[in-house]
């Protein structure tokens, strides 16, 4: 059970750190189908992979952005995301998340100034049997003004050590915020 739930931390990690450039919106994303691979290799892992390209239209009205551009963005965003995991016999785990932009633009609500935003979350996990457990996790995102307002820029790394014996080893969360 302990293995299962640890194995969601990084859905759980995407969900929570999603700061500065989440969809504040009620709107659903339209996605393009899936591409996804399952196979065995030669040593018995299970391994995974996933990839699917979201494609989203949504108001960003954060007030930590909207106070360095100076105006909510509608956001027509187009996001590619990448997910392998790989199960190995005896309770091993490792998952990799990965997602980046894929030319997602913005209009200026006030302004009709144009925005260009740049993305990219990687998170890595790895669990062997219950313990010990590692997970880091790096986002980059950006919102850039095509004229003289401000950029945005938020910078965070996660990363979480737990040892065999269940002891926190490292908790780190660094966020750097830039609006210039």
């Amino acid at each position: 059970m302990r293995h299962t739930m640890l194995s969601l931390v990084p859905l759980l990690l995407v969900a929570a750190c999603a700061d500065a450039a989440a969809p504040n919106s009620t709107d659903r994303p339209s996605a393009a189908a899936p591409y996804d691979v399952a196979s065995v290799n030669a040593n018995g892992a299970q391994v995974s992979t996933q990839h699917q390209l979201i494609e989203e239209t949504y108001l960003l009205d954060l007030p930590r952005i909207t106070q360095c551009v100076g105006e909510p963005i509608m956001v027509t965003g187009r996001t590619k995301i990448d997910l392998q995991m790989v199960v190995v016999p005896g309770g091993r785990f490792h998952g990799s998340f990965h997602m980046t932009e894929q030319g997602s633009s913005g209009v200026g609500m006030s302004t009709g100034l144009q925005y260009r935003f740049v993305q990219t979350q990687n998170e890595e996990v790895r669990i062997e049997g219950d313990l010990p457990y590692e997970d880091t996790a790096i986002f980059d995102r950006r919102v850039m003004s095509q004229g003289s307002t401000p950029n945005f820029y938020l910078h965070n790394v996660y990363h979480l050590t737990i040892n065999a014996n269940g002891e926190l080893v490292v908790e780190r969360n660094e966020v750097s915020r830039v609006c210039r």
